[in-house]
């Protein structure tokens, strides 16, 4: 990597994050709004009843993919991918994502972080497993519902650790309990605003809430997981991977251009490694 690169991967490994600015142009984000707003409107009332904090969690797979162009388009992205090797990351493979659209005065999201691979010694280094790239599609702050995040929590134990739940749970989502631990504020948060087009990259076990949502327009983010270095995880965390993102998509009805430009993004394992357990809990190797 030359220098510069050294030093945004330094940076990443160190507070968990980066930020890669303008990286969708305009027409692509015009295209991902009409899109997103399209996917959203085709939901049923009880899905943003169960996800008042979330605003909703729509799935993007592969299939997804496949069948819209413009979510291939944004997964395979040229700038996407430069970022993403400006890290050092030069094969990532894609998991899922998902639509994310938090609707007017609507609640903050709780603490959490997204980390399932806890029982994995690789979960406790700087090589990332999992990581997170958001997209937000209309400029965000903290009265919109900015990303917060909480710097090194990635590698190094925070009281929110022991305090929140360590899923998704009901209460959560619902809001139910506005005083829960998982809605607190902390000394060593901070906002992460951006502006449309910009790339939000982190660990995916790096501990991240928003804030609410006090305008009167709703903020819509694609949240897309990646495995930035998959080829140079061990075999097991290989295996691990690849069982917990098993692709069962059928990329027959895709044009051969679509097919072509997934392809690499695929993550395969033919390997006989034995998985290892999902974990969503922090161990104590985390201090």
């Amino acid at each position: 990597m030359e220098n510069g690169s050294n030093k945004k991967r330094e940076q990443f490994a160190r507070d968990g994050f980066y930020i890669f600015e303008n990286i969708l142009d305009s027409l692509l984000l015009d295209r991902l709004r009409h899109f997103s707003d399209d996917v959203l409107a085709r939901q049923e009332p009880a899905h943003f009843e169960r996800q008042r904090t979330t605003g909703s969690m729509v799935l993007i797979d592969w299939a997804m993919a496949y069948q819209h162009p413009v979510m291939a388009e944004l997964i395979a992205h040229p700038g996407v991918l430069t970022a993403l090797q400006q890290l050092g990351f030069d094969d990532p493979k894609f998991g899922h994502g998902r639509i994310i659209s938090k609707p007017p005065h609507s609640p903050p999201l709780f603490w959490h972080e997204d980390g399932r691979f806890w029982d994995d010694p690789i979960s406790y280094t700087t090589q990332p497993i999992q990581c997170f790239l958001m997209y937000y599609l209309t400029d965000t702050t903290p009265q919109n519902g900015c990303l917060r995040v909480i710097p090194k929590s990635h590698l190094k134990r925070h009281v929110l650790h022991d305090r929140i739940a360590p899923n998704h749970t009901d209460e959560l989502r619902t809001f139910a309990n506005p005083d829960d631990p998982g809605f607190s504020r902390v000394e060593e948060e901070i906002d992460v605003p951006v502006q449309a087009g910009d790339l939000v990259m982190g660990y995916g076990s790096l501990l991240h809430a928003s804030h609410a949502n006090q305008t009167d327009r709703q903020r819509t983010v694609l949240t897309m997981w990646y495995y930035p270095d998959f080829v140079a995880l061990p075999e097991r965390t290989q295996a691990t991977v690849a069982l917990a993102e098993a692709n069962t998509s059928d990329a027959a009805s895709a044009s051969a251009k679509l097919q072509a430009l997934m392809e690499p993004l695929q993550i395969a394992y033919d390997g006989e490694a034995e998985p290892i357990a999902i974990q969503w809990t922090p161990g104590e190797e985390l201090k």
